[in-house]
């Protein structure tokens, strides 16, 4: 699943359910305790929510038990009668207040930081875990995202309760404040290409959830089709390969990625047969006979040969996808200028 979120505060919230909402995606996070924030935020919460409705985006709230004094509203029940789905808890809840809310909203636990025996307390309370979403925290702050390790272990906890799993990314473009450096579960995430970023969590977890505001550009659109439709979109240059929808070979060959009927009877001339590196694309010329203009992309860097053109390059941002490239996967490769 595939989430995007908005904030009180910013300026373009609407544009960005509108954006989510016409792809398809339609589960949004709000948090409803950033000191940050200011104002009459009880008004643009109802303005906001009820404008995600109109738009069917589910609308999950992360909470505090500061979040009525912040808002200036009477009770959590008041956040259900504005449309809102789910609430995630952050710390200072007991388990009277959890079983409560358990009965109007979809209930998400703090995936980052809850252990077994919390756990276990929120279980044997009587909750179900197929009504329970495990939901990562977003760390504004560069180094102090998770370790990998440690998210890995926190996620067997919860798989083997079998509670859905969600987590965050950071964004593309424009960045919430205040530190503006991405809000991402996993350290390693914050300055990664954030598609990729996604695909990667995606093998990992339930939901991925954009944690900033940015979604310019395709993110969204990618990683729902990549989702969806087992399409992996990367972008590359090239002056002879256009942009376009290509399929893999069923089988994995150790040291090239290759793409199905891309062979042509016509003349492919030896050209530009240098040493290719990983994420060279390539085109076999006429020396290799029958497999004249069969393309490849290099799965690591490998000699220059006679028979192999390079014709062009997957750029440096989006290495990191090739992978998660698997057979019969189809692979949208974007031509982003010539070389």
């Amino acid at each position: 699943m595939i989430g995007f979120s908005f904030y009180l505060q910013d300026p373009d919230a609407e544009n960005q359910i509108i954006h989510a909402a016409n792809l398809g995606v339609r589960r949004a996070f709000t948090s409803l305790h950033i000191p940050e924030e200011k104002g009459e935020l009880a008004v643009r919460m109802s303005e906001l929510f009820k404008f995600a409705q109109t738009y069917g985006v589910e609308v999950h709230a992360d909470v505090s038990i500061k979040t009525l004094e912040y808002l200036g509203i009477s009770g959590f029940l008041d956040l259900a009668s504005l449309g809102v789905k789910g609430i995630r808890l952050d710390d200072g809840f007991d388990m009277t207040a959890i079983t409560a809310l358990s009965k109007v909203f979809s209930l998400s636990l703090n995936a980052s930081t809850l252990n077994e025996e919390e756990l276990l307390a929120v279980l044997e309370s009587g909750i179900q875990p197929e009504s329970l979403i495990a939901w990562h925290n977003f760390y504004p702050r560069p180094e102090t995202g998770l370790e990998e390790v440690f998210f890995h272990e926190q996620n067997k906890r919860f798989k083997h309760y079998g509670i859905p799993i969600h987590a965050f990314i950071p964004g593309a473009g424009s960045k919430r404040g205040p530190v503006h450096m991405g809000l991402p579960t996993v350290e390693k995430h914050r300055f990664m290409n954030p598609y990729a970023a996604g695909v990667d969590l995606l093998s990992h977890v339930d939901a991925v959830y954009v944690g900033d505001q940015g979604t310019e550009g395709n993110l969204l659109q990618d990683l729902f089709n990549y989702e969806s439709l087992n399409i992996l979109s990367v972008r590359m240059e090239s002056a002879r390969l256009p942009s376009g929808r290509y399929k893999l070979r069923p089988e994995v060959s150790r040291d090239v990625f290759r793409l199905q009927n891309t062979r042509v009877t016509g003349a492919v001339e030896p050209e530009n047969t240098i040493r290719r590196t990983l994420g060279a694309i390539t085109m076999d010329n006429d020396e290799y006979g029958r497999y004249r203009g069969e393309i490849q992309i290099c799965k690591r860097d490998l000699e220059a040969n006679h028979r192999v053109n390079v014709i062009g390059r997957v750029i440096e941002e989006d290495l990191p996808l090739l992978a998660f490239l698997k057979p019969c996967h189809s692979l949208v490769l974007v031509n982003e200028g010539r070389i």
